[in-house]
């Protein structure tokens, strides 16, 4: 065998071809295609053009809905504006931050934060200064609390049951049976779980907590069909589902400045479509001075800036193929991407993976280096959205 090169120069050569490959993984793009479906009738066929969705809209599962009462203590903060202050339980704790907010024009930064918090400008409830507000308040509030019928059996979590008289049912039994879940809840139609034996009414089944996000499938309806109205006037939503599956993230700058996203799941993708919407909503908010940035879908590639090697996508032109051996190490393809609200929380979760690694496992000695995550907006300011063709050749930087 007689080498085409010195075998020195074949692995240089081959080393530089490695270091400069992109990998290219097909994004998610498709929401629908359209599909003609076809019936037969008398003396012909119809043809009916219709839209069809690429993937699963949304879960299985069918919860119900209640509503729930939650008492917090909460810390008087610059979040108590009118609204808050009337979730307070105590009504003369309450008067007296109505009357604090009321004195500086409704403005709960400068009634309740800097020289006026509680805890240096007391609110005193009477003349002798003797009794006051305290820094943290009782605010009751109402949660809808998405809710599921489960058949009682060894893998049943307590907690997540709403009747409290149930739970204290289950508990006891568990107790009984010296916390072997196994043994207290099955063979149930022997050793039936009695919430009144007397009556002989045992318990079976048990409502619990689903999903903290859903949305309605329908409207609630008679049996014959008709919408039934609240005692408001308004359509009631019945049959919600945890539509999970997200679509995209779009990303938009505020009017003062800040970073804000908004996750569109497949569900509402499709819902726009039909709608003859735009799936990306580029003029979200506008009107209130929001800019759009750009989208995020899973597979979709960013380049990000490096600290320790001084890597600066800015100063680096990203269409230009001789800079892709400076350009693999920092550039990561979108692999999950969620954002849950619970309450006045938001909770996000920015994850994205090296466009050469194959494995999704988290090593977390490897973290910035096979995978980023994020759980705050601030990494959004300084990566850079790139475009990778078939054959592994950056086509457009941004949105596009």
């Amino acid at each position: 065998f007689k080498p085409p090169m010195p075998l020195d120069e074949f692995r240089t050569e081959a080393k530089r071809h490695l270091e400069n490959t992109l990998i290219s993984i097909k994004a998610k793009n498709k929401v629908v295609t359209q599909n003609i479906n076809t019936t037969k009738k008398s003396g012909g066929t119809n043809r009916k053009v219709q839209l069809t969705p690429r993937g699963q809209l949304h879960n299985e599962t069918i919860y119900g809905s209640q509503k729930k009462y939650i008492v917090k203590e909460e810390t008087v903060n610059a979040k108590f504006d009118l609204a808050k202050i009337a979730t307070v339980t105590k009504l003369r704790y309450k008067k007296a931050l109505l009357q604090r907010l009321n004195e500086f024009g409704n403005d709960p930064k400068k009634a309740f934060i800097g020289v006026n918090v509680l805890s240096k400008n007391p609110i005193w409830l009477n003349e002798l200064h003797t009794e006051k507000v305290p820094e943290k308040v009782k605010t009751l509030s109402i949660e809808t609390v998405y809710t599921i019928r489960k058949d009682i059996s060894p893998d049943l979590k307590i907690d997540k049951v709403i009747d409290k008289r149930v739970k204290e049912v289950l508990e006891a039994r568990l107790k009984e049976f010296n916390g072997n879940a196994k043994q207290a809840f099955s063979n149930l139609d022997e050793n039936p779980i009695w919430l009144n034996k007397e009556k002989s009414i045992s318990i079976k089944r048990v409502t619990i907590t689903g999903v903290s996000n859903a949305e309605p499938l329908h409207d609630k309806r008679d049996k014959e069909g008709n919408i039934i109205l609240s005692n408001d006037g308004k359509k009631q939503a019945v049959d919600f589902v945890s539509t999970s599956n997200n679509h995209h993230v779009a990303i938009y700058r505020d009017a003062d400045g800040n970073l804000q996203d908004y996750v569109v799941s497949f569900y509402e993708a499709v819902c726009r479509r039909n709608l003859g919407l735009p799936i990306i909503d580029k003029e979200f908010k506008v009107k209130e001075g929001w800019t759009f940035l750009f989208s995020m879908k899973q597979n979709e590639y960013f380049v990000f800036p490096n600290e320790k090697t001084g890597f600066n996508p800015l100063e680096v032109d990203l269409l230009n193929s001789d800079n892709y051996a400076l350009i693999s190490p920092n550039l990561f393809r979108v692999q999950t991407m969620s954002k849950v609200i619970y309450g006045n929380n938001i909770i996000r979760d920015y994850k994205f993976r090296h466009h050469l690694e194959t494995s999704v496992k988290d090593i977390i000695e490897l973290k910035n280096i096979t995978y980023k995550q994020y759980k705050t907006l601030n990494f959004i300011n300084n990566i850079y959205k790139v475009r990778i063709n078939h054959i592994g050749q950056i086509v457009s930087v941004g949105e596009y």
